[in-house]
């Protein structure tokens, strides 16, 4: 399963990089996102791991992630694999420069192990969630541009 979505945000690529690339600024723009705990590596860069821990349904028990950094190619793309019980999620983040700041798109490939009849919900909810987070980081990166 393939979800891709993307955004513009009225800040300079290397700022949404920079932002984007430490994995432990994901709650303050991933909803279900609750701890980031980085595991290897000093700070963000190439083979750094993390768990997470995160919520992917709001009544659920929290689930840790595993995410590990496999491509890190400043500041245009960025590579990761993150597996809990429910599949491997592989994302990828592309920055390049847009009319009026930077255009993120983030490419998910998921190989679910949920049964098959989950998975047309799970795909609504991740395509949900992706939207979601992308709003909220957009709002995040440009209002911190004002302050």
């Amino acid at each position: 399963m393939e979800i891709e979505k993307s955004v513009v945000i009225a800040r300079p690529i290397q700022e949404v990089w920079d932002y984007i690339a430490d994995a432990r600024n994901d709650p303050h723009w991933c909803e279900k996102v609750e701890e980031v705990h980085q595991e290897t590596g000093n700070g963000p860069g190439p083979g750094t791991r993390y768990r997470v821990i995160h919520r992917p349904v709001r009544l659920k028990q929290p689930k840790t992630l595993a995410v590990t950094v496999e491509e890190y190619t400043l500041p245009s793309r960025l590579r990761l694999r993150e597996e809990d019980d429910d599949g491997v999620f592989n994302v990828i983040y592309e920055l390049e420069p847009a009319e009026g700041g930077t255009r993120l798109t983030q490419h998910d490939r998921i190989e679910w192990k949920i049964p098959r009849f989950q998975r047309p919900i799970a795909r609504r909810m991740v395509t949900r969630d992706l939207e979601n987070q992308l709003a909220a980081l957009k709002r995040r990166l440009e209002a911190e541009a004002t302050r």
